[in-house]
This record gives structure tokens, C-alpha cells and sequence, in this order.
């Protein structure tokens, strides 16, 4: 290595040797910086909802049945002997089913309809927004000069500054 090269390295020894300095400077402000942070959490909601329970009355159908079956066994009895026997009979079902729904209509309890509650429970998802703090601006002073910065954690009354010393040519 010649001289020169010596020379050369060796001016740029100090460079180096600064360039990992720190310092200390003072804080001069620090304010918190707040981010709104939204959460959701389940919730069962119940309800009373009134619901049909029960129904009844109107036509029964024992008197059209009842009728049908009376009137088939009069008019197979008097249509005994003659060829239309059991012509007779379907006709005479016909008639007293006819008959006996008219009498069953007649006579009908008016249809009713019972209510009741019942508890009805639905999920319901409650948002829940908060503020939190994410991290802190910090105001500092270094050598008469004031700088900020962003911080995770709040600072003391000093920050810690990387020194970087340049040569000017």
C-alpha cells in the first residue's frame, strides 16, 4: 500500500469513529397519539312474542259422516229387491251427508283461536368503540435546535440522539 492510500484511510478513520455517537437531549413536549379501536361482542336478546297456542270449534264433520251413513242404508232399504240397490244407496249417502252438514252447520260453535307468549331470544352483535393510545409525539431539543419524533413508549425528561458527523470538504 502506498502512502497516499495510507493517507486517504486514514482520513476517513474519524468519519467512521463518529458515526455511532450518542447523545442526550432534552424533551421539551410529549403528546399521546389516540387511536379509535371498534370491538364487537355477541349478545343474546330475548323477546316475549305472542304465538298462536290453540284453535277449535267451526264445523265437526260427525254429522256429514253420520248423514252419509244413514242415508246409504234408507236408500239401499228402498231400493231392496230392485236392480238399483246399490244406486240407492250412493244416492241416499249423498243426501244424508248433504243433510247432516247442513245440520252440523246449523249447529257449529264460532271458530276460536287461543294466543300465548313465548320467549324468542335472537344474537345481537353490540359494537363497542374505544380510544387508545398508540403511540406518543415527542418534542426535543438538541444543541439549540428543536426535532420531534414518534415514541411507542412515553419518553423521560431526556430522549436518546444518534450523533452523525460528517467531514464538509
Amino acid at each position: 500500500m502506498k502512502i497516499s492510500q495510507l493517507l486517504a484511510v486514514g482520513a476517513l478513520v474519524p468519519s467512521f469513529a463518529f458515526a455511532g455517537t450518542y447523545e442526550q437531549a432534552r424533551v421539551v413536549g410529549v403528546q399521546p397519539i389516540y387511536t379509535t379501536v371498534s370491538t364487537t361482542v355477541p349478545r343474546e336478546q330475548c323477546t316475549q312474542q305472542r304465538v298462536q297456542t290453540g284453535s277449535g270449534g267451526g264445523v265437526s264433520p260427525a254429522p256429514t259422516v253420520l248423514g252419509a251413513l244413514t242415508g246409504g242404508l234408507l236408500g239401499a232399504a228402498v231400493a231392496n229387491g230392485h236392480n238399483n240397490q246399490a244406486a240407492g244407496a250412493a244416492i241416499g249417502s249423498v243426501f244424508g251427508g248433504a243433510v247432516g252438514y247442513d245440520i252440523a252447520r246449523r249447529n257449529a260453535t264460532p271458530a276460536y283461536t287461543t294466543y300465548g307468549t313465548q320467549e324468542v331470544c335472537t344474537t345481537v352483535q353490540d359494537v363497542h368503540e374505544e380510544e387508545r393510545i398508540s403511540g406518543y409525539q415527542v418534542r426535543y431539543e438538541y444543541l439549540g435546535q428543536i426535532y420531534q419524533t414518534v415514541t411507542p413508549n412515553p419518553p423521560g425528561q431526556t430522549v436518546r440522539v444518534r450523533v452523525d458527523v460528517t467531514p464538509a470538504f
